[in-house]
């Protein structure tokens, strides 16, 4: 999904990267590529990590031999030597399908196990999974609420996202005029679905969930709401809507702070775990690396 060049084109203009791509090719065609989003700090060059990108990995063309892998002469290596020739930092969020990171260790990358839940919308009844409590939550609340699919709702669903932030003491660090923009192009690309739920006596939404697809797989991209049963009661109209439009997993992208996890462990989800990688070749980046958040 966010490998889409839709994605990746609306991602760096949004945020002002250069894109470029990094492949490996040989006789048969490609054999390994990465989007990049080029980015300067001071005078050095970076392929960034940018905001609201969940995965920004490495695409292979088939599995690598596990022989390939401890020899390090694989397709991956390759690019990952490349990368690192080119860039002072690099910073890549692997795909879950990405279980073996020795190559970026081996390689003197710093590898980071990060989790996320997925929900599996191929299952008859996906919401029949859910925590009781949610599902009682749906029954005595739903009937107050009113749901519909429009992306015109995307500004006040960013808006709620940052009043959570807020609740959390936490900057969102976006500007909303930016990130309101971009849901709105992907929204025109049809990469991006924005669902909302309102009080019947109301006119502004409670809760609002901005989902990335690309039409097989989805995406918890972008989500917001007031405390209370919003959320859960959008979320039981959307996951339906989901799987009869042929959607067969919910990404609900990240369970990496406890409070998060939890909410999210009780929509039937799986745990699953993927990886931060980063390679920062000058000392004095990776003196920066202790001050500030990686990006």
């Amino acid at each position: 999904m966010f490998a889409h060049p839709l994605f990746v084109e609306a991602i760096g203009r949004a945020f002002g990267h250069p894109v470029r791509l990094a492949a490996v090719a040989d006789r048969q065609g490609w054999q390994a590529a990465a989007p990049v989003f080029e980015k300067r700090r001071g005078p050095f060059k970076a392929a960034a990590l940018p905001h609201v990108t969940p995965v920004l990995s490495p695409l292979l063309s088939g599995t690598i031999h596990e022989t390939e892998i401890n020899q390090r002469r694989s397709s991956l290596d390759v690019l990952l030597r490349g990368l690192t020739d080119t860039y002072d930092q690099v910073t890549l969020q692997l795909h879950p399908s990405i279980t073996d990171a020795r190559p970026f260790a081996w390689a003197g990358w710093t590898v980071t196990p990060r989790y996320t839940h997925v929900a599996d919308l191929t299952v008859d009844d996906p919401v029949a999974a859910w925590s009781k409590s949610v599902r009682y939550t749906i029954r005595t609340e739903a009937e107050r609420f009113r749901i519909e699919e429009d992306q015109k709702q995307a500004e006040a669903g960013i808006a709620l996202m940052e009043a959570g932030y807020e609740r959390k003491a936490m900057a969102l660090g976006l500007p909303r005029s930016t990130l309101t923009a971009l849901v709105r192009r992907l929204a025109q690309d049809g990469l991006v679905r924005v669902f909302a739920a309102t009080r019947d006596d109301d006119s502004s939404p409670e809760a609002v969930a901005i989902i990335a697809h690309d039409g097989q797989t989805a995406h918890y991209w972008i989500a917001g709401s007031k405390p209370g049963p919003a959320m859960g009661v959008l979320l039981a109209d959307v996951v339906p809507r989901l799987k009869q439009d042929g959607i067969t997993s919910l990404d609900f992208t990240g369970a990496n702070v406890p409070s998060v996890a939890e909410f999210k462990r009780k929509y039937g989800t799986e745990l699953r775990s993927y990886f931060l990688v980063r390679h920062v070749s000058h000392p004095l980046l990776r003196v920066l690396d202790r001050i500030r958040s990686p990006r």
